[in-house]
């Protein structure tokens, strides 16, 4: 399976930042356009959290920065989705600048 890293810097602190990050993953509005199976389970000691659906997994954990912190992002795609990885990616980074801003 391939996988790529999407990163995302915010000035935001680390505990505002993995709030608003479980805020619109808890909602699964947007993770459920990726695939309606896809399950959250969120680790708040380590600031992380795992997704896992029938078409892809990903892990996401949120790391203090210079000027605030950062989101890492590690999608796990199936190699029937390859050829969708560059849309993947914009859409997570959109979805991130949206409720990281």
């Amino acid at each position: 399976m391939p996988k790529f890293t999407i990163e995302h810097q915010t000035q935001k602190p680390v505990d505002e930042t993995f709030g608003a990050v479980k805020k619109f993953l808890s909602s699964g509005a947007e993770i459920q356009k990726f695939d309606p199976k896809a399950q959250v389970q969120f680790d708040d000691a380590k600031k992380a959290c795992k997704i896992s659906g029938g078409q892809f997994k990903a892990e996401m954990s949120v790391l203090p920065d210079s000027n605030g912190s950062k989101v890492s992002v590690m999608v796990d795609l199936p190699l029937l989705l390859t050829p969708f990885k560059g849309k993947v990616q914009e859409t997570l980074k959109k979805m991130l600048s949206k409720h990281l801003a």
